[in-house]
């Protein structure tokens, strides 16, 4: 977001699981996201736009054009925990400044964060 200051809007999604409690989500994460200058936190109840985008996994990152249109969408990290920098970060900081894209899709390293299906277990992610 330093990058480019005043020339986006950023919302951070916490998906929040059927059932979960009042304060789920008041998390050190979610104030630390809100805390970002250009930042909006919030909840997403059900996974319901993390569905209606095709997030599936924690840390999936989507970037949309002035007209609306997706040119980036996929992890900005190299691996799960990596810091530095790597092809998805460049390909959303090439996006934000109105440059060339040169990867539209990179793979996501995170948590998932629904169950797919009834057979699924429900396990917390850890690193």
């Amino acid at each position: 977001m330093a990058h480019v200051a005043g020339k986006v809007n950023a919302y951070v999604l916490y998906v929040k699981p059927p059932g979960a409690g009042v304060d789920w989500d008041d998390t050190d994460l979610r104030r630390s996201a809100a805390d970002i200058p250009g930042v909006t936190a919030l909840t997403d109840e059900n996974g319901t736009e993390a569905a209606r985008f095709g997030a599936e996994t924690s840390g999936h990152t989507l970037v949309f054009d002035r007209n609306g249109a997706l040119v980036f969408s996929g992890g900005i990290t190299a691996s799960r925990g990596h810091a530095g920098g790597n092809a998805g970060e460049s390909a959303v900081l090439a996006a934000l400044k109105q440059e060339r894209v040169l990867r539209s899709q990179t793979p996501v390293f995170g948590c998932a964060l629904m169950k797919r299906n009834s057979q699924e277990e429900e396990k917390p992610c850890s690193n």
